[in-house]
């Protein structure tokens, strides 16, 4: 699966949006992300998840970096399952300042030293530490 994720960086801090309860790893934080689907862009996720979740628009991405993880669960039998995942970051720039919530429980503007006090799931960790 690919995924791409977005770094808005504001005075010093980065973007960080908490997942919502009743989804995948609730009250974690983590950079805004999202999973392509189909054919789709990395630009076109981003922009998706920017417009559908904070309902601002990207003025500018560029790529940074990228790691691989797995993420483990279960299918609808109960199964164990594993999925190999590439995130991808990008660099984004947005059009206005203020960002409003629908996809996430709460966003915080957050200074890369103080991850450590917010529980943010590791791939997010991993990009920011390895680009700032």
């Amino acid at each position: 699966m690919m995924a791409v994720c977005g770094v808005v960086r504001r005075n010093g801090r980065i973007l960080m949006c908490k997942r919502p309860a009743g989804g995948q790893y609730p009250g974690f934080w983590e950079l805004p992300t999202e999973s392509l689907e189909g054919d789709e862009t990395f630009e076109d996720a981003l922009e998706r998840v920017f417009f559908e979740r904070l309902t601002v628009v990207p003025q500018r991405m560029k790529f940074l970096g990228a790691v691989n993880f797995s993420v483990r669960g279960e299918n609808e039998q109960g199964a164990c399952v594993c999925e190999d995942v590439r995130l991808c970051g990008c660099e984004v720039e947005l059009k206005k300042n203020f960002v409003h919530i629908y996809g996430y429980d709460d966003f915080r503007w957050v200074r890369p030293r103080d991850l450590k006090r917010l529980r943010v799931l590791r791939p997010c960790v991993t990009l920011v530490t390895g680009i700032l």
